[in-house]
């Protein structure tokens, strides 16, 4: 039976994505929260959200929900769940429309992460 360090990989997927999950509903309660009680009041962050907003708009336009999933489907520092997250909530996206686009991401980046750590361990198991 092939697993990853010991676990199956079927149970290593959906504990990842359960995880997603969780850290997608976190990370926007938080940052709903932290906006709403503290944020609002610096003018800085306040032009900063904006900002972001009036250059973000576009590309939402242009790429849709296609491009959340493309930014969340790769496994790199910075994109991801977190990323997607929080960039979903500054350009002012509802929950429900962002979680949409970042669980098909959240599938294919912990599907290549899960089916790369399982070459991994195969591997150390044919050197060793």
């Amino acid at each position: 039976m092939y697993t990853v360090f010991g676990a199956n990989p079927a149970v290593v997927f959906g504990v990842t994505m359960g995880a997603s999950v969780i850290i997608f509903f976190t990370v926007r309660l938080l940052l709903s929260l932290l906006y709403n009680t503290t944020l609002v009041r610096w003018n800085k962050f306040q032009k900063y959200v904006e900002k972001v907003r009036t250059r973000g708009l576009p590309l939402v336009a242009k790429y849709g929900l296609i491009g959340l999933v493309a930014f969340v489907a790769i496994p790199l520092p910075g994109t991801g769940v977190y990323g997607a997250t929080i960039l979903s909530w500054l350009l002012n996206m509802k929950w429900n429309v962002s979680l949409l686009a970042i669980l098909p991401g959240a599938v294919i980046s912990n599907g290549i992460v899960v089916l790369s750590a399982l070459g991994i361990t195969q591997g150390i198991n044919l050197g060793g």
